[in-house]
């Protein structure tokens, strides 16, 4: 049986003999985050670019709201799209990396991507709807019950607040890793809908230890990524504050750091699910776990080490 540190291994080696695939989702990450802001910043210019008064720019933002949300959706919508595209097309060569213990051969992710876009949609779907369901069910608890704890606290209400706070936060984790392993069910197995989600719950009921132990894994890699990453931006900073031509001149380092990091968060994301490909396969007895190290016999160590000489 393959163990966590082995998936982690494995998931880290994929992404590393791979790293087009960082590179590209690096890239797809950023385009969507550049899509979710243009709409803001061109409701921002229509409202205080044309016009001259309070009320004015009141009444604009009146009547931007809803083609801002639309765009706003619209953005969301091409950003969850052509990530489910990715995935459809990385996840079976990291699957083939993990298995194959080697780079995949070339030229096999457009004609993947092709193939396993609608399941890997459908099974994206899915675990997104799981997710956001459980995190809105929580939510709707949590609110209908601030006004009783407002108005008459008690140690009850308390402990149900707590409660439902952890088991929204455990129950998170576990629906985060529901979702991404219907993704790998159905992009790197070709399985449908409904046999990837049973096949998944299996899986994650079979080595839940295993899975939130990769989870963790990644958590603490990218909370030093992050840090890293805060360090390096702080370093950059003016020493005059509020001087434009240097807040300028500082930002373009920045940039450049935020997109290095990007490619090194996309790297860490990429080995996720690098990993979890490995525990699948693991499961479907297609990867040799290695033989674990033997122990020399406690007597021959103390015998060896002893301070005697050879006759």
């Amino acid at each position: 049986m393959l163990r966590a540190n082995q998936a982690v291994r494995l998931g880290l080696r994929a992404a590393s003999r791979n790293p087009e695939l960082a590179f590209g989702r690096a890239l797809l990450d950023q385009a969507g985050n550049l899509l979710a802001f243009l709409p803001v910043l061109l409701a921002v210019v229509l409202v205080f670019g044309g016009t001259s008064s309070l009320l004015q720019a009141l009444a604009a933002v009146r009547l931007l709201g809803w083609p801002t949300l639309g765009a706003l959706t619209a953005a969301a919508v091409l950003a969850f799209a052509a990530g489910m595209v990715f995935w459809s097309g990385a996840l079976p060569l990291l699957a083939a990396d993990a298995e194959m213990d080697r780079r995949p051969p070339p030229g096999n992710f457009a004609p993947l991507a092709s193939r396993g876009f609608a399941r890997t949609l459908l099974a994206g779907l899915l675990g997104a709807a799981l997710s956001t369901g459980f995190a809105l069910a929580c939510l709707a608890a949590l609110v209908s019950g601030a006004p009783a704890a407002v108005a008459r606290p008690s140690p009850t209400l308390m402990a149900g607040v707590a409660l439902i706070s952890t088991v929204a936060i455990a129950a998170g984790v576990l629906f985060d890793l529901l979702g991404r392993l219907l993704l790998v069910r159905a992009a790197a197995f070709g399985e449908g809908l409904t046999a990837a989600f049973g096949k998944a719950v299996s899986l994650l009921g079979a080595r839940l230890g295993a899975l939130l132990v990769v989870s963790v894994a990644f958590l603490v890699l990218e909370l030093i990524a992050a840090s890293v990453a805060g360090m390096l931006t702080s370093v950059i900073t003016t020493t005059a504050l509020f001087n434009l031509d240097s807040e300028l001149l500082a930002l373009w380092p920045r940039i450049a750091a935020g997109l290095a990091f990007a490619a090194v968060f996309a790297w860490l994301e990429v080995g996720r699910m690098g990993a979890l490909c490995a525990l699948a396969l693991d499961a479907e007895g297609l990867i040799e776990s290695p033989p674990l190290p033997q122990a020399a016999p406690l007597a021959e160590a103390v015998i060896e080490a002893l301070p005697i000489d050879e006759p």
